[in-house]
């Protein structure tokens, strides 16, 4: 396969997309990136406040704000064709036009019109709550095209309700359009207009990290071509490419911000090799012991990554290693003999987890493992205060205490350790950068140990965790108790119910996940929220049963009490969003039932399936499937319900939504990357380093005019303020 196959080609010629021109030219401009929108014609104060609320600042938040979706308005459908269900374009005359005032509402209208198309055949169309002054405006007697979704009334009619409605004659309007997630009050047609403009007058200014001559050789499109064709899409382009995200202009954008990205890594590889780390060499007795004790033997992958973490602590480098391993795979154990290694060398060392009673458990098991091997240890969270804090941050700091458990408590201004050598952190991704950089700061010389549980496949961690190493855990402990998966529709809920009741009966407990909080979020989405959940089993399907209630918007003491009670058997029932996602051990919950599954990814279903099964007992997962859900949503969760492995999972979540927050990068910030959201990105990610590569190899500090670019990009992905040995 030679280059041109290998890597993104440029966008087509043909209508909307960007003209040729050479690879350096600057197109002229009339509008800097930088100019607030109310500078665009179109934009008036008000409109600009409603963008601005929407993170729309400057002409180059709306020229990067790409479509949402879009529309296909090039096929058309004979009404005689239609089914209920179906979103259609369907060309003919609008006739009977009619409008009636809203009861309730007089200023407002309903109206109702027909189409009848070519053969005769009419389709009745709706518009509610239309205002009064648009009601007079529908082209009665003219020929049209309209698009939306055909639904079935009830008298048993075909309608389309709110269709888009276009001249079909004047050829008005583009044939694939974009459609955007914009705020109330700013409408589609006017949007695509404003960024019509943005595009003409400021586009030619928008400057990408690969250099002119690097593009032009690996034949990635500019930025500027990219963005025109993703906003005016040509004639002739692949809608469902475009709807993934997998189209020229966003494989173009997506491989100019990964060059950046892994310009930066080549850059920080480089700079890691030579920083020096505490090397840790000691005698191994506690290390020995531990293993000897264990109940059990050590899995093949835990060895090796038992291996792999000893080679590195045993050398003057600082150690910067994340350990990927699925639910249940021995991290814990993994992470403990790495700590009694550090310890039995002569260092401190600082575990580091997400939540108090995370922490707590890490520390309750540390001691129950360990406590014949006479290793001190001590537990730093937000609840350690007055006297009791002041006495340990002062053992800490005399290296006193060789082991510390902790949350964010760890990093505050007050903690000083006296010779700190591993910092270990837990579910690293629901960390902020920032916050594994102070942790860090406690010791410049101290490795660094990351681990998670969020299933990563082995292609994609070696590819976009080029600058970490990386130990994965690909098997589980022999013995682990499997979590049979059953997918319900949504209709048969009461028997998701029985099985949590008949559980609770035994003795066990059991998880509700839901996609939303509070029923305010949308009368339709009421059944899927967790106070309407809560609600609903306590008043009928579980009544008597101790139920509580977990989600985001809880204060974090709240969120800790609620866990504790349910860990500690004070409640029966948990109901809750995603936060459970990573939680405590509770060995007696033995079935988890997650509603609206189809709105999860794989790798998070996943995640939220490792709740139960962590007894003797057998576990349930029950994936109940929406109403409305479509056939490629039912096909995942089937898949899900067979695969028990997280990497048979993971690589299938890779291809379907893309690595898109397998990292927890969106949540913290750490990777400011926006584009690369789709399995082609393994192969891109692999070809932009190769691109870094040989780039530094012509230009190591990126001082040659033609890297100005690439100078600045990198810049800007330097302004997070975090060193990129953190990104994992």
């Amino acid at each position: 396969m030679d280059r041109a196959d290998r890597h993104p080609t440029p966008p087509s010629r043909s209508r909307g997309a960007a003209p040729e021109k050479p690879a350096d030219a600057r197109a002229p401009s009339s509008l800097a990136l930088a100019s607030p929108l109310a500078e665009l014609s179109g934009v008036g104060p008000k409109r600009a406040q409603a963008l601005a609320a929407r993170g729309l600042s400057t002409v180059e938040d709306m020229l990067f704000h790409l479509p949402a979706r879009y529309q296909d308005w090039r096929e058309r459908s004979t009404i005689s064709a239609l089914r209920p269900g179906i979103a259609a374009v369907v060309e003919g005359t609008l006739e009977k036009a009619r409008e009636r005032p809203m009861r309730g509402a007089r200023w407002r209208r309903l109206v109702t019109a027909s189409l009848v198309d070519d053969t005769g055949a009419s389709l009745r169309l709706v518009w509610f709550n239309l205002p009064a002054y648009m009601a007079g405006r529908l082209p009665q007697g003219a020929r049209v095209a309209v698009l939306g979704r055909v639904t079935e009334a009830a008298d048993k009619h075909l309608e389309m309700a709110h269709p888009e409605i276009t001249a079909a004659d004047s050829g008005a309007g583009e044939p694939i359009r974009p459609i955007y997630r914009l705020p109330e009050g700013l409408n589609q047609r006017l949007y695509a207009k404003l960024v019509a403009r943005a595009l003409d007058e400021a586009a030619g200014a928008v400057r990408g990290a690969i250099p002119a001559e690097l593009r032009a050789a690996w034949g990635v499109p500019t930025s500027a071509e990219a963005l025109q064709y993703v906003h005016r899409p040509p004639a002739d382009a692949d809608l469902e490419r475009l709807r993934s995200g997998r189209s020229p202009g966003h494989a173009a954008l997506a491989m100019d911000e990964l060059f950046a990205f892994e310009l930066a890594m080549c850059i920080e590889r480089e700079r890691m090799a030579r920083r020096p780390g505490l090397q840790l060499a000691g005698p191994s007795t506690l290390t020995d012991s531990f293993v000897g004790a264990l109940p059990f033997s050590l899995t093949r992958a835990q060895v090796r990554a038992i291996g792999e973490i000893g080679a590195d602590l045993d050398r003057p480098r600082q150690m910067n290693r994340i350990l990927i391993g699925d639910v249940g795979s021995g991290k814990t154990a993994v992470a403990f003999w790495a700590a009694l290694r550090a310890v039995e060398s002569g260092a401190q060392v600082a575990i580091m987890a997400p939540t108090e009673i995370l922490a707590e458990q890490h520390h309750r098991n540390f001691s129950r493992m360990c406590a014949r091997l006479g290793v001190m240890s001590a537990l730093l969270t937000g609840n350690v205060t007055g006297r009791e804090r002041e006495r340990l941050l002062r053992a800490l700091a005399r290296g006193d205490i060789p082991l510390v458990f902790g949350t964010q408590a760890l990093i505050q201004e007050q903690v000083r350790i006296a010779n700190l050598g591993l910092a270990i952190v837990d579910e690293q991704h629901r960390f902020g950068v920032f916050d594994r950089a102070r942790l860090k700061s406690l010791g410049p010389k101290a490795n660094v140990l990351m681990m998670t549980a969020t299933p990563i496949p082995r292609t994609l961690a070696m590819t976009l965790l080029a600058n970490l190493d990386v130990s994965i855990l690909d098997e589980l402990p022999p013995g682990r108790t499997p979590v049979a998966t059953e997918v319900f529709e949504e209709r048969d809920l009461a028997d998701v119910h029985r099985i949590v009741q008949a559980e609770i009966a035994r003795g066990r407990r059991a998880y509700y996940v839901l996609p939303l909080i509070e029923e305010d979020e949308g009368a339709e989405e009421e059944p899927k929220s967790v106070a309407a959940m809560a609600a609903r089993l306590g008043e009928r399907a579980l009544a008597g049963v101790r139920i509580g209630m977990l989600h985001g918007r809880m204060r974090p003491a709240e969120k800790e009490r609620v866990m504790r009670e349910f860990r500690d058997g004070a409640l029966d029932v948990l109901v809750s969003t995603t936060v459970v996602e990573v939680g405590v051990d509770v060995p007696e919950a033995t079935v988890i039932a997650i509603i609206a599954a189809e709105r999860y990814g794989l790798a998070q279903l996943h995640q939220l399936r490792g709740r139960v099964g962590r007894g003797s007992e057998p576990s349930r997962c029950c994936l109940v499937v929406s109403a409305d859900a479509d056939s490629a949503a039912r096909e995942r969760l089937e898949m899900l319900a067979r695969c028990g492995s997280g990497a048979e999972i993971a690589e299938e979540d890779l291809r379907m939504r893309g690595p898109g927050d397998l990292l927890g990068a969106r949540q913290t910030g750490a990777l400011p990357l926006r584009f690369v959201h789709f399995i082609d990105d393994v192969a891109m990610i692999a070809r932009a380093r190769e691109m870094a590569e040989t780039w530094l190899k012509r230009d190591p500090a990126l001082e040659l005019p033609v890297s100005a670019d690439a100078r600045t990009a990198l810049r800007r992905m330097l302004e997070f303020g975090f060193s990129l040995a953190d990104v994992g």
